[in-house]
């Protein structure tokens, strides 16, 4: 699962069940055997399902198998299918449920006798008397709505040319959507699949499918039983997609996209990381792969950036097809998504977490893989420096926010799964993981994930378990080290404590600190470099010293008669998850010095550690903004280049938030940043770095000469030698000048659409519209974000709310502030997680005012028990930050 969010009403799925109640439902002529009775199981009715109820289940069920049809060929809004659950049951003394989400159930059949049961559209329960101990089969008869949300199974019509395409998402918890099941991780069961599918389409499900003709022109596809899979990585795709073929060691691979992209897809790049990846993972984990084939399909509207099906991942085209050449960024991040998602295979389908508290595992664990099989198998042999100029960045921002969480925390529903859904679960678990494997060596890391794999291939696993089989493999006690990383909050901050004698080192002492609020103290196992300048001002090479950090101080080893060091980075090559500070004299030289230094993950971690600086206010933002410029002009290295140029965009952006119009540092530096950004983009002959230039350019143009490039750069009066204006990056000319309110934006917005009528014109034109400096377009759109029954699709929700308040829009976000939070508690009692967690987040951002802050404590105060988790979540982050940003202000 690769992160990067359904709307569908609980009222809506009611009023699709009320129909349920009648005898026969004339639409379908289908015969009902369902009531509308109150459930008697203690289970709460909701759409998720709680630890306690599948706890409980699991203790009933062994060897549960199913038997799925599905009907596609309907040219409606529904599909059809029956599925047949056999299972052992140890104690049939008690009612059972069995999860189906929002559909309609016509038969129900439990051991060959029909039955009635109660169904109340999230689960139906079978009583107790029509069940026995031992070997039990239900088959349901049911139908489904097909999903607009990139849930359960999701239907997508392309605007290009009217074909339509299908694709599963069952993660964590909408395998019900697509058929009644037992939709918890631990009840792995066999899958067989059946599908009634058109002629001219293509079934892509877990298993190889074989095919039979019928007479009325559709196609039976039939697929041979799965080996023992959770529900949420089993899948089922269709359409007519395009499909290119490969294989490697015997496996079959395939790619596959939407026939009106597929001139767009970098298929051979994307065949040859596959196959590297596979080879790499055989060799390390010592497992060959274990499903048959490999299956990877591009989709369009997909909520996250991928997701790991077994034998038939998913990907969003959006993030990983560029209608365009693609810059070295994108090619990384589609490498590292390709071998995130096939680490899955293995760690989290082969062997799976029992519940969703083992989330932060199976991605840490898979983004840890990418990195390193990506570090032995392609380009990017550096790609542990951009992990931490972005991942590991963003685990530290999340972990600074009230609502931070130990890696390892329970999760007493599905309904919580956005608690842990985040950069703790993936970036900060990842850089545990890291520091874990250098804590206990690398082979031996190795050695006890292989040995944890084979074990428990097949089936399902508790934390203990992989602890366990590392701390064998290095013969480690590992219980403290656990106890301080994986169940406490929060990070450590490292600096050094020097003393020196005029110019000799007498005393050099790691200090290690934690907040006040999360005062645990870690071991760390770290390099420490020192570095000298020499009587002519040049510096030296690094000194580096290994050290075993433990408790509040520790000291380092140096020999006698060294020299006072002019720089210390206390986290040399970045082994350990903790943020440094800066000591006094390597702040005093640092600024100097930054560029000389030799390693580029080292500018890296010190550039971070200005920027840190900055925004706590001990340095001017301006000041950073000017001091990254330099840096980035003299940067031959392309990542510390991205980091540099995307900080200052990230500063710029919240100085405008800081100070939207009266900003006269802000209004000083953005001539020079235009002019500077765009020379390099036109001179520099690397196309990679070029479009690092422009894309800053882009992030920062907002005067009268900046939107007077971006114009005729769109009209085609200006143009960057080298640099194809793309559709693409033609819509991202407009959105800026739609920002900024300039003139005729609505001719330009509709001339633009009519050349560009794929389903991505369609959204771009959405987000343009929607940042027009305009009252009364925002709250049209905003009225529609709360209405979702007007404005369908989570794609497009998406893409209004990602234009709706720019930092240069503040003011108007301010006044529709209270329409925002007083919509809160009905969208959280009806919209799903990943509606809200967009809503919650996208709209609130901060406008660094008193009376932002005030209102978004008052909507806490008055709504805080009427809010879902995820609600409740991301509004108390967005108080947060909404307070440091006021805080923040009066320090500049």
């Amino acid at each position: 699962m690769n992160r990067s969010l359904r709307l569908a009403s609980s009222a809506f799925l009611i009023s699709i069940a009320a129909g349920l109640i009648v005898s026969c439902d004339s639409d379908r002529n289908t015969q009902v055997h369902v009531e509308k009775l109150k459930v008697s199981s203690t289970r709460p009715v909701a759409d998720a399902l709680d630890r306690r109820t599948a706890d409980a289940r699991k203790s009933r069920l062994a060897d549960v198998k199913y038997q799925l049809h599905l009907d596609i060929t309907a040219n409606n809004d529904w599909f059809s299918g029956e599925s047949t659950l056999s299972f052992v049951l140890k104690d049939a003394t008690t009612a059972l449920s069995i999860d189906f989400g929002g559909g309609n159930i016509s038969e129900v059949r439990v051991n060959d006798q029909p039955v009635r049961v109660d169904y109340n559209d999230f689960f139906l329960t079978l009583p107790a008397k029509t069940l026995q101990q031992g070997i039990n089969t239900v088959n349901i008869v049911f139908e489904h709505p097909y999903s607009e949300d990139g849930t359960g199974l999701h239907r997508f019509v392309d605007t290009t040319d009217g074909r339509t395409y299908l694709y599963t998402y069952l993660w964590p918890y909408y395998a019900n959507r697509l058929f009644p099941a037992f939709d918890q991780p631990n009840l792995k069961a066999e899958i067989a699949l059946t599908v009634r599918a058109p002629e001219e389409w293509t079934v892509v499900s877990t298993s190889v499918g074989n095919t039979e003709s019928s007479s009325d022109g559709a196609v039976l596809w039939r697929f041979s039983p799965t080996a023992k899979i959770s529900t949420y990585a089993f899948s089922m795709h269709a359409g007519p997609y395009k499909i290119w073929e490969d294989e490697t060691e015997g496996i079959p691979l395939r790619l596959m996209a939407r026939q009106s992209m597929a001139e767009f897809v970098e298929v051979e790049e994307w065949l040859e990381v596959t196959k590297r990846g596979l080879e790499y993972y055989r060799e390390y984990f010592d497992i060959p792969y274990q499903f048959g084939k490999y299956d990877q399909l591009l989709v369009p509207d997909f909520n996250i950036g991928a997701m790991e099906n077994i034998a038939a991942v998913t990907f969003a085209e959006r993030r990983y097809v560029q209608r365009g050449a693609s810059n070295r960024t994108e090619r990384e991040n589609r490498a590292g998504v390709i071998l995130h998602e096939m680490a899955h295979m293995w760690f989290g389908n082969l062997v799976t977490h029992n519940w969703w508290n083992g989330l932060w595992l199976n991605e840490s664990f898979a983004t840890q893989m990418s990195a390193i099989a990506a570090a032995k198998t392609t380009e990017f042999q550096d790609t542990w420096h951009g992990f931490f100029t972005n991942g590991k960045q963003a685990a530290y921002y999340r972990d600074s926010r009230v609502t931070t969480h130990p890696i390892e925390v329970p999760i007493n529903s599905t309904a919580d799964f956005f608690s842990v859904f985040d950069a703790i679960t993936y970036e900060k678990g990842s850089s545990v993981l890291k520091q874990l494997a250098h804590y206990v060596g690398e082979e031996n890391y190795r050695l006890g994930v292989s040995a944890y794999l084979k074990q428990y291939s097949y089936g399902t696993t508790e934390l203990d378990d992989f602890v366990g089989h590392i701390a064998a493999a290095s013969n480690t006690k590992l219980d403290e080290w656990s106890r301080q990383w994986l169940y406490e909050p929060g990070f450590n901050t490292i600096s050094a404590a020097i003393e020196c004698e005029n110019t000799e080192l007498k005393t050099l002492h790691i200090l290690q600190r934690a907040a006040a609020d999360h005062p645990i103290l870690r071991t760390h196992r770290i390099d420490v470099a020192l570095y000298d300048i020499d009587e002519s001002g040049e510096l030296s090479a690094a000194d580096v010293y290994a050290v075993t950090l433990d408790g509040a101080e520790t000291a380092v080893n140096t020999p006698p008669g060294r020299n006072c060091p002019a720089i210390v980075n206390p986290n040399h090559n970045d082994w350990t998850y903790a943020k440094i500070k800066l000591d006094a004299r390597t702040a005093a030289n640092i600024g100097e010095y930054l560029s000389d230094l030799e390693e580029p993950l080292t500018r890296s971690i010190f550039l971070s550690a200005l920027l840190d600086s900055a925004e706590a206010g001990e340095m001017s933002l301006a000041a950073f903004v000017e001091y990254a410029m330099h840096l980035a002009e003299n940067e031959q290295n392309i990542r510390v280049l991205q980091q540099a140029t995307d900080s200052i965009v990230a500063v710029v952006d919240l100085m405008h938030r800081l100070r939207p119009e009266t900003d006269a540092a802000l209004a000083g530096l953005i001539p020079m940043l235009q002019e500077q950004s765009l020379r390099h983009a036109t001179l520099e002959p690397n196309g990679d770095v070029k479009l690092v230039w422009f894309e800053t350019f882009l992030g920062i143009a907002s005067n009268e000469a900046g939107l007077g490039t971006v114009r005729a750069l769109l009209d085609g009066e200006a143009e960057i030698d080298g640099l194809v204006m793309s559709a693409d990056y033609r819509w991202q000319l407009l959105q800026i000048l739609s920002r900024y309110g300039v003139a005729a934006i609505d001719e330009l917005l509709m001339a633009e659409s009519a050349l560009d009528t794929s389903d991505f014109g369609v959204k771009n034109a959405l987000t343009a519209n929607a940042f027009k400096p305009d009252l009364a377009v925002k709250t049209h759109w905003l009225s529609e974000l709360q209405t979702p029954e007007n404005l369908t699709g989570l794609s497009r929700q998406r893409a209004v709310m990602e234009g709706l308040f720019p930092s240069n829009q503040t003011a108007i976000q301010l006044q529709l502030l209270d329409q925002i939070l007083d919509a809160l508690p009905a969208l959280s009692n009806s919209a799903d997680p990943y509606f809200m967690a967009s809503y919650a987040s996208v709209l609130l951002t901060p406008m660094c005012v008193n009376e932002s802050v005030a209102k978004m404590q008052t909507a806490l105060d008055t709504h805080a028990k009427d809010l879902s988790s995820t609600a409740l979540r991301f509004l108390r982050e967005a108080h947060q930050a909404d307070s440091e940003c006021l805080a923040l202000r009066s320090a500049q």
